[in-house]
């Protein structure tokens, strides 16, 4: 039987406040920005632990060549799970090396993780983003990936922040059938991700993402809208969002955990205290999500070990 579980996460030591949002979500998009230091993922890593593999070029859509930077760890195992970073900026901007030290901690612990760069807005409008997200999960299951990272296709989970956390959560409810073939993914972690655009409380909201205000067309607000697609079948799914987040709401998250507890889907919603908006979550989200993605992504009988904690 599925449970929804709702913690309140406490941060015992003190977080260094990040830099304040000052541009509008709308129009002009924003940035989060945050020195490794920050971040919960950050850590000493022993040297050889895992390697970097930087600007991987891994799909050419619309004479653009989009690149990844893969974290891997050291070693020749064929049994690693994997994550795909997706990173945010308001669909129109950000950078995939903005979660690199969650790949760097990742890996760290035995997971292939692949940060990736996606088509933006407004040059790129729905649902190009979604689509290269959908592709880096089937690029990295095609058997000569498998065979470079040494990972079990079967295990592929996601991770991302804000829009990333959307794109994140498209990858967890598009789609039906098994979870560990073509474009799905068997676990989704968001920080801080819109889930039912139609529901945004800002004027002309998507005119940048697909061309027109959600009020205008919100059948296309829709079909960008992970909660429009949620069933049984859908990958299981942590939610995390802030209390006070200006930009992503937490009744984004709380109703998207209702439309996942009624359609019997594993997940939990995290809701941490303040103000504080995707990788500014992480030093309150990481241990939550990194026992998430390691509950979810447990190798099967005879696929050989778990990644170490």
């Amino acid at each position: 039987m599925t449970s929804s579980k709702v913690k309140k996460g406490i941060v015992g030591l003190a977080v260094v406040v990040l830099a304040i949002i000052t541009m509008a979500f709308i129009g002009s998009g924003f940035s989060v920005s945050a020195s490794a230091a920050t971040h919960g993922a950050s850590q000493q890593h022993t040297p050889g632990e895992f390697s970097v593999e930087r600007d991987v070029a891994w799909r050419t859509v619309d004479d653009i060549v989009l690149t990844l930077d893969a974290y891997v760890p050291r070693g020749n195992a064929r049994d690693r799970a994997a994550v795909v970073l997706v990173h945010g900026g308001a669909w129109q901007g950000g950078d995939k090396q903005e979660l690199a030290p969650q790949g760097e901690a990742l890996a760290a612990m035995g997971y292939v993780a692949i940060s990736v760069s996606y088509r933006l807005a407004p040059t790129h409008p729905f649902p190009a983003a979604i689509e290269d997200v959908q592709a880096a999960v089937a690029w990295l299951r095609s058997p000569p990936q498998v065979q470079h990272y040494g990972i079990d296709p079967r295990r592929i989970g996601a991770l991302g922040g804000s829009a990333g956390g959307h794109l994140a959560a498209m990858l967890g409810t598009l789609g039906r059938g098994p979870l560990d073939s073509d474009t799905r993914v068997a676990a989704v972690v968001t920080w801080s991700a819109l889930t039912d655009l139609n529901t945004v409380p800002a004027p002309g909201f998507g005119t940048e993402l697909y061309g027109c205000a959600s009020s205008a067309c919100p059948d296309i607000a829709a079909a960008a809208s992970p909660i429009t697609y949620v069933d049984a079948s859908d990958a299981p799914m942590l939610l995390v969002n802030a209390t006070d987040d200006p930009i992503t709401h937490l009744d984004q998250a709380t109703e998207m955990n209702s439309r996942l507890q009624h359609a019997g889907v594993d997940h939990e919603l995290l809701v941490v205290p303040g103000t504080g908006h995707s990788t500014e979550l992480a030093p309150a989200a990481w241990n939550e999500t990194v026992k998430y993605l390691e509950d979810h992504l447990a190798p099967r009988h005879g696929s050989g070990r778990q990644p170490r904690r």
